[in-house]
């Protein structure tokens, strides 16, 4: 338990060679995951064509699948940066590559809560979309604290921003905020306790590559 809590709050003290074999670790799950984006994203636009045009006013509709044609537009961009960026060990990772994983894991964040917000605006729906983004970024990226902690906060400044700009009280939300608040909370020690685990496993890992050369 102490180790976790070490790695937890003070992930600075994650060596160089195991920081980029986690990067590393992320780009490989980009490159299948980025894929998935373009299936959803695609699925999603011709589902907005077929159905939703004929189901709600045009004016809605647009701002509906301007939305989405921005989340396949930016999934097609994160394809092909991870797959023309893609490299085979973590040695020639660079940190540029770093950077390329978060502004994935943020994008993801903040259109799910934007996306959210206009099923709120415009129809009966809920942050439903939002709470899955959060539990997916928890699972799917080896972060420390710092950085999912800052995705968070962004995330929200964000939606505090989008809420008045639809004009929409956040007292009307504040058992929606609640939860979110909770999952976010629940999310961020998912995050940590599967980057420690990641970690414990790498640092194994070392230890056996020493013990065989010795």
């Amino acid at each position: 338990m102490r180790n976790f809590q070490n790695t937890f709050i003070n992930p600075q003290n994650i060596s160089k060679d195991i920081s980029k074999r986690l990067c590393f670790l992320n780009n490989k799950r980009s490159k299948y995951f980025t894929v998935l984006l373009i299936i959803c994203s695609s699925s999603i636009a011709f589902y907005d064509i077929i159905i939703v045009q004929n189901l709600i006013d045009y004016k809605i509709f647009i701002i509906h699948f301007k939305t989405d044609i921005i989340f396949l537009v930016f999934s097609f961009i994160f394809t092909l940066y991870i797959f023309f960026n893609q490299v085979k060990t973590d040695k020639k990772i660079r940190n540029h590559h770093k950077f390329i994983h978060g502004s994935i894991s943020i994008f993801i964040l903040t259109w799910s809560f934007f996306k959210s917000i206009i099923l709120i605006k415009y129809g009966n729906g809920n942050f439903n979309i939002a709470i899955i983004a959060l539990l997916i970024t928890s699972f799917l990226y080896l972060f420390n604290l710092q950085v999912y902690l800052s995705q968070l906060i962004l995330t929200f400044i964000f939606t505090f921003i989008t809420l008045l700009l639809f004009n929409l009280k956040i007292s009307d939300f504040i058992e929606d905020f609640i939860i979110l608040l909770t999952i976010s909370c629940f999310s961020m020690i998912i995050s940590q306790y599967v980057y420690y685990l990641q970690h414990k496993i790498l640092l194994l890992e070392s230890e056996v590559a020493t013990y065989k050369k010795d």
